[in-house]
């Protein structure tokens, strides 16, 4: 039957029940006793009719006990509904498929949706892909309300109660009058004579093998769809996680007017992070707000390990894995920023060079849909880390030495992949755990116990000392990674805290190098007051301590010169810092010095002896194998080729800029490439240029690069986009 046959039936079916209301209401004016005939017969002749049409309707819908939708509207899971539809065609060799993940992300609505989905386009699919049958068993035995987590009868316990549900979707009542030792015959028997789904609903709640065997050799063409926060081998699993933030916002907002629940805009943000996208912990809270909780207070519930949603979510399944290898390697992560490395979770779980037992035990707490796993990376969501942060506080002693080894690990980590390693490999690996490294640095601060009234001449316990100078080296290990890739606020913090430190233990060489980073960032984000600021006091704190380091302050203060127009004074600290770094200028840092030259002659308008100091800057870093150094050096070239209108050179030395800066991660220059490419492109290919803006413009954003910034939305506009 096609679409149009059965929207006409609909509309038949709607004008008769409309017709049936009137004579009804006509029935009930004239009271039970004193009906004329013709109505009770047109009422009766309706009656017949509908019931016509309901048989015609059903004929193109499979058989099915689907309970009903207990969602309003289904949000969001478009990826995974398409996939289930997917493994669910005749095509697809899966036949177990399992949908998995923690209590109340949204498993069972999942498999629901997909099956009305089923229902409802039963008569526009291929007769290859209809299921003529749809059976649901689930094995719930509670649910959560806002007033707490019920109790409900486990209809579904074993595979005899399948066998029953099967009975009844395909009015088959032999199947369970028969013996036992035939039943499962019968049942393969009838499932091959017409395609089925069966959809078993929380099944790690189910413990009989007989069942798991019968889904291992299910009878062609049934498929199995199962929901269940323990992973099974027999099946092609879909893992869902917390709802991406935009379906999540559109949730909450739907929950919040369903409940007539005022919420703030930040009400949303704080629910969406609190929750991670939960769905059942969007929906209870809401719940509770409808039921007069103030939202302070659902937040701060959900804080708690103690929570019903909590509870409901997590318990049983930790319970099962308690004083195991996994049990520690879960506490362990909750201990990190964000996600964790399987080498790092060992260690952190106090299980050494045991790599089998931290496997085995990762493996588990992925089946139990304890922790989501990213390549070999794993997380908890934020209701997770809040129960087993709940669960932290029985194991006191364990934790403390487990902070202990968090803290050594991360620290080695930072100092052997951090600060001038030539293995830009290396600085991803730092990249990737700065969360955690932070953490720690932050951590190891806190203990020190700083605080603005100490002075530099007060005496400072042994202690205190050891653990000031142990900071004071690691901190440069991470900022120069976050200057690099673009961190420039924690760089900025850290770079603070070094200078304070700095002070306090007097290592001015130190303080003078802090104030160094602190003057490049600023000079980098445009902020060319605050950089000559800095710049000065790191000349200060160098001055009579470490006077060959005065170069690199005068070498800042030339190019903040520059940069406001007093181009005597910028030749004067430009030379002069490159006479002090040395004639020979090799090493690390010459680039920079080189480079300093190149801009000097450049904003002088001499073309031909800028390209000479940049090509020059360009073999140093070459030979120093200083890749930062070299993208700025080759993309300061392409500018120079730029404003002497040579297009081609600009364009070749703007994309070698974005692909060396790319190599070694230099967020600044990644930044500057795409915006100049996107300006030397803009006349010959306006679709390019618009999509290099808009790159540039987010990391501009990101860098706080406001003059920067400001240039790429006046491009965008010029390009016909809103920036």
């Amino acid at each position: 039957m096609s679409r149009e046959e059965r929207a006409h039936l609909q509309r038949l079916m709607a004008i008769n029940r409309a017709h049936l209301r009137e004579l009804e209401v006509q029935q009930a004016k004239f009271g039970s006793v004193h009906v004329p005939s013709h109505i009770i017969l047109q009422i009766a002749d309706y009656q017949q009719q509908i019931a016509q049409l309901e048989e015609q309707m059903t004929t193109m819908l499979p058989r099915h006990n689907l309970p009903p939708r207990d969602y309003e509207r289904f949000v969001g899971r478009q990826t995974e509904l398409a996939e289930v539809r997917r493994l669910l065609g005749s095509r697809s060799r899966a036949f177990v498929i399992t949908i998995d993940g923690i209590g109340g992300i949204g498993k069972s609505a999942l498999a629901l949706e997909a099956a009305y989905n089923l229902c409802e386009s039963y008569a526009d699919q291929p007769e290859s892909e209809r299921f003529d049958a749809i059976v649901w068993a689930s094995a719930k035995r509670s649910y959560l309300t806002a007033d707490g987590i019920l109790e409900r009868r486990q209809v579904f316990r074993a595979l005899n109660d399948l066998y029953a549900a099967i009975a009844q979707v395909l009015d088959f009542p032999a199947i369970t009058r028969a013996r036992a030792e035939e039943q499962r015959t019968i049942v393969e028997q009838v499932l091959t004579e017409q395609r089925t789904l069966l959809i078993l609903d929380n099944l790690e709640t189910v413990d009989d093998e007989e069942l798991m065997a019968f889904l291992r050799e299910l009878p062609d063409p049934t498929k199995a769809l199962v929901t269940t926060r323990h992973r099974i081998d027999v099946a092609h699993p879909i893992r869902l996680t917390g709802m991406p933030h935009p379906d999540a916002l559109v949730l909450i907002a739907q929950e919040a007017m369903r409940k007539r629940v005022p919420l703030a805009p930040d009400d949303h943000e704080q629910l969406w992070q609190r929750t991670g996208g939960v769905p059942l912990a969007i929906v209870w809270s809401i719940g509770l707000m409808g039921l007069g909780g103030s939202v302070e207070s659902v937040l701060r519930r959900l804080g708690s390990g103690q929570s019903d949603i909590a509870q409901f979510c997590f318990a049983e399944s930790v319970a099962q894995i308690r004083v195991r290898d996994a049990y520690w390697l879960l506490l362990a992560l909750s201990l990190f920023a964000t996600d964790a490395s399987r080498e790092a979770l060992g260690v952190v779980a106090g299980l050494g060079e045991d790599h089998f037992g931290r496997d085995v035990g990762l493996e588990e707490l992925l089946r139990l849909s304890l922790v989501n796993k990213d390549a070999d990376r794993f997380s908890l969501l934020p209701l997770t880390r809040s129960y087993v942060q709940g669960e932290i506080i029985g194991t006191q002693q364990w934790i403390e030495a487990a902070q202990e080894r968090w803290q050594a690990y991360f620290s080695e980590f930072a100092a052997t992949y951090g600060g001038w390693n030539p293995d830009w490999r290396a600085h991803n690996l730092v990249e990737q755990d700065l969360p955690n490294i932070l953490a720690v640095l932050h951590l190891f601060i806190k203990k020190l116990n700083l605080s603005e009234t100490q002075r530099e001449d007060q005496n400072f316990s042994a202690d205190f000392l050891d653990r000031g100078k142990y900071i004071l080296n690691l901190i440069p290990k991470v900022t120069r990674v976050c200057r690099l890739r673009g961190y420039w606020s924690d760089c900025d913090q850290l770079s603070m805290l070094g200078v304070q430190l700095g002070r306090l233990l007097n290592a001015l060489e130190e303080v003078g190098w802090r104030y160094y980073d602190l003057s490049r960032i600023s000079y980098f984000r445009g902020d060319i007051e605050l950089a000559e600021e800095w710049a000065r006091e790191a000349r200060l704190a160098w001055e009579h301590h470490s006077p060959q380091r005065l170069c690199y302050a005068d070498r800042i203060l030339g190019l903040v010169a520059l940069d406001q127009g007093r181009i005597a004074d910028a030749e004067y600290l430009i030379t002069e810092a490159f006479k002090s770094y040395g004639q020979l200028l090799e090493g690390y840092m010459a680039s920079n010095f080189l480079d300093a030259m190149g801009s000097l002659e450049a904003a002088r308008g001499n073309v031909d002896d800028a390209i000479k100091w940049y090509r020059q800057s360009i073999v140093a870093s070459k030979k120093a194998d200083n890749v930062p150094g070299l993208s700025l050096s080759v993309f300061l070239l392409g500018v120079v080729y730029s404003n002497n209108a040579e297009i081609k050179l600009a364009q070749e030395c703007c994309m070698e800029a974005l692909q060396l800066a790319r190599e070694c991660g230099r967020a600044d220059v990644i930044a500057r490439a795409y915006y100049q490419s996107a300006k030397l492109y803009h006349q010959e290919d306006a679709p390019l240029a618009n999509e290099y803006t808009h790159y540039a413009l987010d990391l501009f954003r990101r860098l706080g690069m406001k003059r920067e910034q400001a240039e790429a939305e006046s491009l965008l506009r010029q390009l016909g986009e809103r920036p």
